[in-house]
């Protein structure tokens, strides 16, 4: 009897560089004329150098302060955000956040109405080089490109003390806080200059906690609530903002089972070349040793039951996956797991979390990790405008597409006012972040306590996916020894590690080499998603739960796997094949581009470094329709023009009649910035990238063998001797 039909290989064949296509277009038009921007502008840039000349000298560092700078929302491209008159003028901008405005005027043909998406730049220098951007805005011999320039900003403010205050509602007179430093963690004077202007605020700063990242400081510390203001004076301060407690498992559900645990399995890890990490309360007991070796800092072999408790959970079902009622024995373990223990009761005491994150930095720095997990994590709403430090960690760590960490989403999905929405480190672009489903049957939803979306943009479709977590009536099984047998649980620090299994299940299995960003993309890709699923809810969808449905499809569908490279400043044309269907037969195409990428921490709303442009063109050249173009959210979500581009993910599906497609191909441009300015190509090196294309017939036509007799340089994927996989 044959197998199943394996998933399709070496689409990259199908796929080579062409001549980029010229761009068309005349002059930008200009919303203001510089005698406009002048009205608009002079007061703003006077009121930076008054405030700065106000302030004493020990609030700012080089004599330097901050102005915030609106540019207008038609100006966002990297192309068209302004940088040189800043230059010219001696000053530097140091980061960057997303606001809504509505414009004064616009230009555009087709502007929008009401608010739309723009950038407030974070601008530093003294009052003098301010004065100088004031004398350049006034004056009739500036180069004409410094005012063209200058009619793109919207406005011009200096950075309120007050805007720096974040979350910090509440009657404690000592307040336990985060700092925010534009700068570097290598600038001794500006962090001597913190450090005595924070002590004379009262505060206790923790600076040899000090955790940096490009373009930013992070420090923990206690602060008198009397003294906030006077603390936010400090110029190079982004935010100050109430630090987080711990999440690992919000709401503790655990309903200890009477049902007879199941026998562990007699054999070794199917795979145990594989370097799976957990990160989370460290193993209470040696029952899953033949698996998992657990890694315990000399300073956490103290801990709580709970932790020890959470953490063989999280493990067992990376392990294991959910039991049934009715199992008698557990199945053989796809790959082996090093837990390392992340936190222990040195960490309720102190209650920053740096020291807990800076153990996961410090064996993610080490290298050479395949699969990661964290369940654990800051427990607070991720911000839009201001980053966290675990999000650039985590980031930093996974840009070069090497590991896949699969993120817990956080707990508090049932709270008002946007605090449901999903917890730092789930926002960070290249890692998998999981929610909880209600359910593993067909009919399935959010669990209502899963965290929700969107995340920021880039980065908007957050959660990634959900896998079951348990609820109250319907508890995940696993097991856990340390109670005594099976216990039923509820969260999405189980659904998280759940995720992850399937993925590096169908490593395991894959003699075809399938790297981070191809499992990241497959798990994407093959999510199930109903049409009345709210994006903000599921993301891009269920995830499946075992490799065989991973790597597995279908007679009347054909998924191809690309794994290329694209230089920046390129294009790449990416046939799909079309297979050779009577007239009148519909096609589903489905595609997602999946890749990894270095990010800029201080700009959030120019955070990755690397994007895709996608045109799809049904009938090769010449022709085109839309597909990645268009969003997945409301209005008051809704990317701007361009930002799409910059998704490390892009996911459709589209319908067509098989007589629209005729050579059909994406056209893809690799573009790089860094800053969200323009670089120099030559300096960027090439682009990863992982394409999963499926071409399914409407009505069930059986097509992947005809898709295999046609194209015939590609391949299915390849299995590891021994293993079978059950089909779908």
């Amino acid at each position: 009897m044959p197998g199943p039909n394996l998933l399709i290989g070496n689409g990259e064949v199908l796929a080579g560089a062409i001549a980029r296509a010229g761009r068309s277009g005349g002059p930008k038009a200009y919303p203001y004329t510089i005698q406009e921007a002048r009205d608009r502008l002079r007061d703003g840039i006077a009121g930076i150098a008054e405030a700065l000349d106000k302030l004493p000298d020990a609030a700012k560092p080089r004599s330097e302060g901050t102005g915030l700078i609106t540019v207008h929302p038609a100006f966002l491209a990297k192309t068209q955000m302004p940088a040189s008159v800043f230059r010219r003028a001696g000053l530097r901008s140091v980061g960057s956040r997303p606001v809504m405005v509505t414009p004064a005027k616009d230009a555009r043909v087709r502007a929008p109405d009401g608010p739309q998406p723009a950038a407030e730049l974070y601008v530093t220098g003294t009052s003098e080089t301010f004065r100088q951007l004031g004398s350049m805005l006034m004056s009739d011999s500036t180069a004409k490109t410094f005012q063209d320039e200058f009619c793109r900003l919207e406005a011009v403010r200096f950075l309120d003390p007050t805007d720096r205050l974040i979350r910090l509602e509440g009657e404690d007179l000592q307040v336990p806080i985060e700092v925010i430093l534009h700068g570097d963690s290598g600038d001794t004077l500006l962090l001597d200059s913190f450090k005595a202007y924070a002590t004379s605020c009262g505060m206790q700063l923790n600076r040899e906690k000090l955790f940096g990242v490009p373009g930013l400081v992070f420090m923990p510390g206690i602060a008198p609530r009397a003294d906030l203001a006077k603390l936010a004076l400090f110029t190079a301060l982004r935010a100050v903002r109430r630090l987080p407690t711990l999440r690992l498992n919000r709401p503790v559900i655990r309903q200890r089972l009477t049902i007879q645990a199941p026998a562990l399995p007699d054999a070794d890890a199917v795979d145990d070349s594989l370097k799976v990490v957990v990160f989370d309360g460290g193993l209470g007991a040696r029952d899953f040793s033949r698996w998992c070796k657990e890694f315990v800092p000399p300073e956490l072999g103290t801990t709580h039951a709970d932790y020890l408790s959470h953490g063989t959970e999280v493990t067992s079902a990376l392990l294991f996956g959910a039991v049934e009622h009715d199992t008698a024995m557990l199945p053989r373990p796809y790959f082996d797991v090093l837990h390392y223990r992340a936190l222990g009761l040195n960490d309720e005491s102190d209650v920053d979390l740096y020291d807990c994150m800076r153990r996961i930095d410090a064996v993610l720095r080490a290298g050479d990790v395949d699969f990661a997990n964290i369940s654990l994590g800051p427990r607070l709403a991720m911000d839009d405008g201001q980053p966290h430090a675990w999000t650039a960690m985590l980031d930093g760590h996974l840009a070069q597409g090497r590991t896949l960490m699969t993120v817990a989403v956080g707990n508090d999905g049932n709270l008002d006012g946007g605090m449901g929405r999903i917890q730092p480190p789930a926002d960070a672009v290249n890692a998998l972040a999981v929610g909880a489903a209600d359910s593993r049957e067909f009919m399935w939803n959010r669990a209502s306590y899963s965290c929700y979306g969107p995340g920021r943009s880039p980065g908007l479709v957050k959660p990634d996916g959900l896998a079951f977590g348990g609820t109250e009536q319907q508890p995940l099984i696993l097991l856990n020894p340390l109670a005594g047998g099976l216990t039923g649980v509820q969260g999405t620090s189980f659904a998280a590690p759940l995720a992850l299994r399937t993925a590096a299940a169908a490593r395991a299995v894959s003699a075809t080499p399938l790297s981070a960003t191809t499992l990241r993309a497959l798990m994407i890709h093959r999510a199930e998603r109903a049409a009345a699923h709210d994006a903000r809810d599921v993301g891009w969808g269920r995830f499946l739960e075992s490799p065989d449905e991973l790597l597995t499809c279908g007679s009347n569908e054909a998924c191809v796997i690309y794994q290329g490279h694209i230089e920046a400043g390129k294009t790449m044309r990416i046939g799909i094949p079309v297979p050779p269907v009577a007239l009148g037969v519909g096609l589903t195409i489905k595609a997602t581009f999946c890749f990894a990428s270095p990010v800029d921490p201080a700009d959030p709303i120019n955070y990755t470094r690397h994007g895709l442009t996608v045109v799809f063109r049904p009938r090769g050249e010449g022709s085109s329709a839309p597909f990645f173009s268009t969003g997945n959210y409301d209005t008051e979500q809704d990317l701007r023009s361009d930002a799409y581009k910059w998704e490390t993910v892009l996911h459709k599906t589209a319908n067509f009649a098989a007589d629209q497609l005729l050579d059909a191909c994406f056209d893809v441009d690799h573009g790089a910035r860094e800053r969200g300015l323009k670089v120099n190509n030559s300096d960027v090196p090439p682009l990863p990238y992982v394409l999963i294309a499926t071409v399914s017939t409407q009505k069930g036509e059986p097509i992947y063998q005809s898709i295999m007799q046609k194209y015939r340089a590609l391949r299915p994927i390849q299995l590891r001797e021994r293993v079978q996989l059950r089909g779908r």
